[in-house]
């Protein structure tokens, strides 16, 4: 026979004291759901049009608490507090149910489901990063109970495309810690140490308890780039520390699963990449091990609440799941469902739930990576107005490699495309660099694709010409080097020109003045056919040739 239980009801300041049944649906990390149906005569004026009173309903605050009629001082009271999402009125004067008014509810957690948003965070707490993305939202509908296990610091972190809720639920998810809500508040953390014991045959009707084998042998690897080294973790190496069902069932899975399986995880790069991969892992393992005992049961007890604790026949297990039922002679019950409590890892772990995203384009904010790593920051478009942006980078190149490579790292300003490792929005990398239409291709466009070449900020440029079959290398002062492909060379310059050997042992300059200077440190010959001119480094001239002429007006031997 179900609890006797009374229940008081409010939508707004309006008591709903008859209802035909009532119905709530809660479980980890989602809307909890709640259904009241009733009378139409009781909330409606049955001479104006439907709907026209309990329309109003709607957005407003429903708080609901059932309680034991029967004198059960131990059994504590089943508290909801949610808001009015749909009203659904139902003609059915002919029909057994006659007109009735469905109202729903949800958990105030749903106010936070309101559309994708786009944030990041650099080097913020996990418990930072959650009120932050709940600070805009009304508290005194939507309450938060933020206590992390573990607030590490994240390096970066970004909610893409994602509603708010929805980014704390993939965190959870992510890092491993409890989100849900309690009735009363939206918890994100450490899970309520509330206990209750339910007895068989007084107010546990039925329960079941269910063994699953999970494979669980998994070693989880990532690149660490900083170190050019390749980071792993294996679950094996994990002592989860079960006993009771929760061992045998362990070591069954060992037996059932014997291939040890390889996947790859993206984390962020620096000195902690093999302490933080060796948590994740342990939690992920810990998550598999919780999830391999459940048990579900039904309850008259009111006092079972999500995400406590229930103890049956002497063993902890915390709720995961749980329906709440009554009628309008207040016949309670509710069936739940729990996990281990030996172990307090979140059950809804998965260290890969990560942030998906396809091509971005982005502009460059700075470039003098601290490292030497040829990095970057970039800010997306999504993050200008947030004044965010990424942390450093790397950049896609033809080549690279120790004091060698294609070194060439985009300007202060430009646009560049940017890809993601494995679709993680959290794991940026630079593509290439791109036009826009105050970064045009200038001098260099060209009707018939003629024109490759090179340019440097300063103007230091290389232009290949596929129409000429030229080469023209010029610099900032205009100075050039052409080929001008028939086999012809041309050197420029404006102010002058040297061309030196050995550090200046051999100099050849000119300059704009008209001067030209020709400097050897031993000898300087000249040859033309069988006549040379030959000046040593002692003083000696050597002049060599059929006829020697020498004209002047005035010549001195001396």
């Amino acid at each position: 026979m179900a609890l006797q239980t009374i229940t008081d009801l409010f939508i707004g300041d309006l008591p709903v004291t008859v209802f035909k049944s009532i119905l709530l649906n809660q479980q980890i990390g989602a809307h909890h759901v709640l259904q009241i149906v009733c009378r139409m005569d009781v909330l409606e004026d049955m001479s104006l049009a439907l709907g026209e009173q309990s329309k109003n309903f709607l957005g407003e605050t429903l708080t609901m608490e059932i309680q034991s009629l029967e004198g059960f001082g131990t059994y504590k009271p089943l508290q909801f507090m949610g808001v009015v999402t749909q009203i659904k009125t139902i003609k059915g004067h002919e029909a057994s149910n006659g007109d009735e008014i469905v109202i729903t509810a949800q958990s105030p957690s749903f106010l936070a489901d309101d559309g994708y948003h786009y944030k990041s965070h650099n080097e913020v707490s996990l418990s930072d990063i959650i009120g932050k993305t709940f600070e805009s939202y009304d508290t005194s509908k939507l309450s938060l109970d933020i206590r992390p296990k573990d607030d590490i610091t994240i390096d970066y972190s970004v909610q893409h495309h994602e509603s708010s809720y929805a980014y704390a639920r993939r965190l959870a998810s992510q890092y491993g810690e409890w989100f849900y809500y309690d009735g009363v508040k939206l918890v994100f953390g450490e899970p309520d140490s509330e206990e209750i014991s339910l007895i068989y045959g007084v107010d546990l009707k039925e329960y079941q308890l269910s063994l699953i084998p999970q494979s669980q042998k998994y070693k989880i690897f990532t690149n660490d780039y900083l170190t050019n080294q390749v980071q792993e973790k294996s679950t094996s190496d994990v002592s989860v520390g079960l006993n009771g069902f929760n061992a045998f069932v362990s070591d069954k899975s060992d037996e059932i699963f014997t291939q040890e399986t390889q996947f790859f995880h993206a984390t962020f790069n620096d000195a902690q990449v093999q302490n933080r991969l060796d948590k994740l892992v342990e939690k992920q393992r810990k998550a598999i091990a919780v999830n391999q005992v459940k048990i579900t049961g039904t309850s008259d007890n009111p006092g079972v609440k999500l995400g406590s604790l229930v103890k049956v026949e002497g063993v902890n297990y915390r709720v995961v799941k749980v329906t709440h039922t009554n009628n309008d002679i207040g016949d309670y019950e509710n069936h739940f469902e729990g996990v281990t409590s030996e172990d307090s890892t979140y059950p809804l772990t998965d260290i890969n739930s990560f942030p998906k995203s396809e091509t971005q384009t982005a502009i460059i904010k700075e470039n003098t990576d601290p490292e030497g790593l040829g990095r970057v920051r970039v800010q997306f478009h999504w993050q200008k107005m947030l004044g965010e942006m990424t942390p450093w980078i790397r950049i896609v190149t033809p080549h690279a490699g120790g004091d060698k490579g294609f070194h060439f790292i985009p300007e202060v300003g430009e646009e560049v495309l940017v890809g993601f490792e494995g679709g993680n929005a959290e794991h940026p990398y630079v593509m290439g660099s791109l036009y826009n239409g105050t970064g045009k291709a200038g001098a260099f466009k060209g009707g018939a694709n003629d024109i490759k070449a090179l340019q440097t900020r300063s103007g230091n440029k290389l232009v290949m010409n596929d129409n000429d079959g030229s080469v023209t290398i010029t610099d900032h002062g205009t100075a050039s080097m052409m080929m001008d492909g028939s086999g012809n060379t041309s050197v420029s310059t404006n102010a002058k020109h040297t061309t030196s050997v050995g550090k200046n042992a051999c100099k050849l300059e000119m300059d704009s003045d008209g001067n030209v200077s020709l400097d050897a440190n031993e000898k300087l010959k000249i040859t033309i056919g069988s006549s040379t001119v030959e000046l040593l480094k002692d003083g000696t001239i050597k002049v060599n040739g059929k006829t020697i002429t020498i004209m002047g007006d005035d010549i001195g031997i001396g």
